[in-house]
């Protein structure tokens, strides 16, 4: 069967490979590092080259440019180390008001409402809750003057604390997000010279290795109300990035060249080229054309009664891309995808079908991953499943034991081992193959992040700490 002429974008291509830099989210879009020479068992501490505390906790996973690691923690902190030591390099905050152009005496009055209003809860909730309970008691006894003088002066009161603290302008204010998700679970991404970070706050920035912001932008909130996960990417020409909607923005100045509405969704979406062209493939089947941002023919894998529940990175093999989606007790659904031959057939027909599966009936928060012919997948509860990734026929189904959280940490090949983990701490080396088998596994404490590997070395940033594993 002919090939496309494709140039995997950065996935699959050399350099990604062989290069020490890990400068985006899953490396690339697979997560495969083959070249690594990593130790697997890091619950021996002779294999840990440094350990230190991170300021704020943070789901987001590193990344590495040259000697520096970058990640990010909440609500909108960029924080750079040294990969030789952990010793922070340099930390800057990326709130809104940290963004958004104001005049020294401006962001001198905001600071104040926000402390205000930070130092207010105490207070009104006594005053509101006075009032509440006497218009309670008004209600049955509606000709009580002593209650209704009492209402007065409770109201007087709440207004008081409210005016003293005074209201947060509207662009100010903070989005909704989910306790677990957070404002800092976007991977930055870099092309060598510069990071693009961003946050769940609506927050896009770039700045130099240097911690220089270059430019920063406010976008549009989440379109509901559990965040946004999906990494900022460089694809083509293009900084691609999701809060409400799919945005191509011009990387040397933020502006904003095209924008794509689509339902929600919490994972990045793969990348390819066919020809001269750069697309985007998303987990819930959307295709679209980096260059102009035009959706071209696209898939409709909605899930009517969990419309969100689309949380990965389809994975991209030769001309075959494998997306995982699901929802508890729903379904379950494993696709293999063929890119066609030219960027015109991409353009009339999309992608085409190759098979599909039914697996098991779970959200999969976890990114698929291909090798040597099997496609293993891993459900949010730790079912680890194996399938033929030529014919979509399952090979093995196997429930992990001995994990209790959820499993956050995508699915990463380690040399010639696949690994895996859950949000309680607990990472599996696995052997791949047709039956599973366990290599090693150990918990170095609560993380929803994913491992990242330099040449003889592994980062891992936890709920707590971050963490560098290298042969004594």
């Amino acid at each position: 069967m002919k090939l496309p002429n494709l140039l995997l974008f950065p996935s699959l291509c050399l350099c990604s490979v062989i290069s020490a830099d890990v400068k985006s989210w899953r490396n690339g879009g697979n997560d495969l590092y083959p070249e690594t020479t990593a130790p697997i068992n890091w619950d021996d501490r002779d294999s840990v080259l440094w350990k230190v505390e991170t300021p704020v906790w943070g789901n987001a996973r590193p990344i590495i440019v040259g000697n520096k690691l970058c990640y990010t923690a909440e609500p909108a902190e960029l924080i750079c180390a040294d990969a030789k030591t952990g010793n922070t390099l340099w930390q800057t905050s990326n709130s809104l008001e940290d963004v958004i152009d104001m005049t020294p005496a401006e962001r001198k009055e905001l600071k104040r409402i926000i402390e205000a209003n930070e130092n207010l809860t105490a207070t009104l909730e006594p005053a509101k809750r006075r009032v509440y309970q006497l218009n309670r008691r008004l209600r049955n006894d509606k000709g009580n003057e002593r209650l209704q003088k009492q209402l007065v002066e409770a109201e007087a009161e709440q207004a008081r604390l409210e005016k003293e603290a005074g209201t947060i302008p509207k662009q100010f204010r903070k989005p909704k997000t989910h306790d677990t998700n957070g404002y800092a679970s976007m991977t930055a991404c870099s092309d060598g010279e510069f990071i693009y970070a961003g946050f769940g706050l609506g927050v896009i920035t770039k700045f130099d290795l240097d911690g220089n912001r270059i430019w920063g932008r406010v976008m549009e909130g989440p379109d509901h109300g559990f965040g946004t996960s999906v990494s900022p990417q460089l694809v083509g020409n293009k900084l691609i990035v999701r809060f409400g909607d799919y945005a191509g923005l011009d990387p040397e100045t933020g502006e904003e060249h095209w924008r794509v509405e689509d339902p929600a969704t919490f994972g990045p979406p793969a990348s390819f080229q066919v020809e001269d062209e750069h697309y985007l493939f998303t987990v819930r089947g959307e295709l679209i054309r980096v260059s102009d941002g035009k959706k071209l023919p696209s898939e409709d894998w909605a899930i009517p009664e969990k419309k969100f529940a689309f949380f990965n990175t389809p994975f991209v093999k030769d001309n075959r891309v494998y997306v995982v989606h699901g929802a508890a007790g729903i379904q379950g659904d494993l696709y293999c995808m063929e890119i066609p031959d030219t960027k015109e057939s991409l353009a009339q027909n999309g992608l085409n079908e190759v098979w599909y599966a039914q697996v098991s009936e779970e959200r999969y928060y976890t990114s698929p991953i291909v090798l040597d012919d099997i496609v293993y997948i891993y459900s949010m509860g730790n079912k680890f499943q194996a399938l033929d990734a030529v014919t979509g026929d399952l090979i093995y189904s196997h429930k992990v034991e001995g994990t209790k959280g959820r499993a956050f940490t995508g699915i990463t090949l380690v040399k010639d081992k696949l690994l895996i983990g859950e949000e309680d701490g607990t990472l599996i080396f696995i052997k791949p193959g047709t039956v599973y088998e366990e290599l090693v596994r150990f918990n170095l404490g609560e993380n929803r992040s994913t491992p990242i590997f330099d040449g003889d070395t592994a980062y891992l940033r936890t709920m707590e700490h971050l963490f560098a594993f290298k042969d004594s």
